[in-house]
């Protein structure tokens, strides 16, 4: 059985419909998506290889980037050798740093891969082992040209993190399935809930949504029995996969089940930012992809000291449809706000706030990516609250636990027998972080 808090199936991925127009909420591309990738290889391991045939769009360049301040652009192409390349054309004095700094990427990124290809997640010391400097140490020894730093550091929008807070190897492991080919899904992120839907129902899986657990259950012996719902239902069961935050577990588990450094090292988990989220449409003839816009390069990596504003965004504009949706991301946090309230509840000055944040950042869009966007149109608006409150977020952070350098890895095995972790908090971010999780999780089940 499959419990689900919210009123439908996986929320995060279901995007919405606003004036006619889809919405992607939390789906904007997939990396490692190629024919010989690793997300269609674990889909044929899953017994969906098919499921994805026509949906993927490969286009020759998905990432931009884009610097005001001075005025900068960069295109990523598509695949390891030609992504060198133009990076070695376009700074040939750090050409060297550049080829060294890449080809460190691509081994860690092929590493890791390897560990899911061969084993599906069993050979976990290949997967967290490597060079534990931090991503800005390699990028120090790579160069001191602030625009390149900038460039080499900016996907960390991706996962929610700074250069000086991630390890080089988790930075490997996430962008390197996008530098390797990146691409869109047409349909957005609910084709992948029409997917997971689909293949629940075959496998057997009933789905129970609506339906909060408000605590787990121990037996004698402190091994997992059964889950109570909100309600006062208790399903019983051998064995129980917790995807939600690990702060979520804890409060859902008596006190003394784990022991005191477990619990400290838990509550100490940092979250990754929020954001403020424009959500609106464009014409359809016009771009179609990702474009990083900051102000300066500096920005990218010292955003926090900014006004909210005045941050880097990442903007994401759908690849059909008549009215291109689009989505805009300016990393935020629950301090950035006046007021909080709950639920629907908002007090008069958050909802002034969020409007005057609003409007300000979409005459930033229009000024600065208009070319990007055209007459982009608002149709709605979303804030840090609106991801704590909708998505059971502890913080209302996009992507989870961060995962920092000096952090040891959660693994899916915890000290109660039965009870084991998976999601975001494991592995990594995104759908392929997930499902890398999800196979590293069911090898350590027993």
């Amino acid at each position: 059985m499959l419990i689900e808090k919210s009123a439908c199936l996986s929320p995060t991925l279901q995007g919405f419909t606003r004036g006619g127009t889809y919405l992607d909420s939390g789906f904007h591309y997939a990396g490692s998506i190629g024919q010989d990738g690793l997300l269609p290889e674990l889909l044929r391991r899953l017994g969906v290889g098919d499921a994805l045939n026509g949906a993927v769009c490969i286009p020759d360049t998905v990432d931009r980037v884009r610097f005001c301040d001075p005025a900068f652009e960069f295109s990523f192409p598509q695949g390891w050798e030609k992504l060198t390349r133009a990076l070695c054309t376009r700074f040939p004095a750090d050409a060297d740093g550049v080829a060294n700094f890449l080809t460190d990427m691509k081994t860690m990124w092929g590493q890791s891969r390897g560990a899911f290809v061969r084993d599906m997640g069993q050979g976990t010391g290949t997967f967290f082992a490597g060079p534990m400097c931090s991503l800005q140490e390699a990028i120090d020894r790579c160069t001191q040209d602030q625009v390149l730093r900038a460039l080499l550091s900016c996907h960390g929008i991706l996962y929610g993190a700074l250069a000086r807070e991630t390890s080089f190897l988790f930075h490997s492991q996430i962008v390197g399935s996008y530098f390797e080919s990146a691409g869109f899904i047409r349909g957005g992120g609910r084709i992948w809930v029409e997917i997971f839907k689909d293949a629940l129902s075959r496998a057997g899986v009933d789905v129970l949504c609506g339906r909060a657990v408000r605590c787990i259950n121990l037996d004698d012996r402190h091994d997992f029995a059964s889950v109570e719902l909100d309600e006062g239902d208790r399903l019983a069961a051998r064995k129980c996969i917790c995807t939600a935050h690990p702060k979520h577990m804890l409060e859902m588990l008596p006190p003394d089940t784990f022991t005191p450094a477990y619990r400290r090292r838990i509550g100490g988990l940092e979250e990754t930012p929020s954001a403020v989220v424009l959500f609106g449409r464009c014409r359809p003839d016009g771009f179609a992809g990702n474009l990083i816009l900051a102000t300066e390069p500096g920005t990218v990596q010292n955003w926090g000291k900014i006004p909210l504003e005045d941050r880097p965004l990442f903007i994401g504009v759908s690849p059909e449809g008549e009215s291109r949706g689009v989505s805009v991301i300016c990393p935020a946090t629950l301090a950035d706000l006046p007021g909080s309230g709950n639920g629907c509840k908002r007090p008069q000055e958050y909802c002034e706030w969020k409007a005057r944040v609003a409007d300000r950042l979409v005459q930033r869009v229009l000024r600065c990516a208009g070319d990007v966007v055209g007459d982009f149109e608002l149709l709605d608006v979303a804030t840090p609250l609106t991801f704590r409150d909708h998505l059971s977020s502890p913080q209302g952070g996009l992507y989870g636990v961060k995962h920092r350098l000096a952090d040891m890895p959660l693994l899916p095995r915890t000290a109660v027998r039965g009870l084991y972790l998976s999601g975001q908090a494991v592995v990594a971010p995104g759908v392929l972080g997930a499902m890398c999780a999800g196979f590293l999780t069911e090898s350590c089940i027993v």
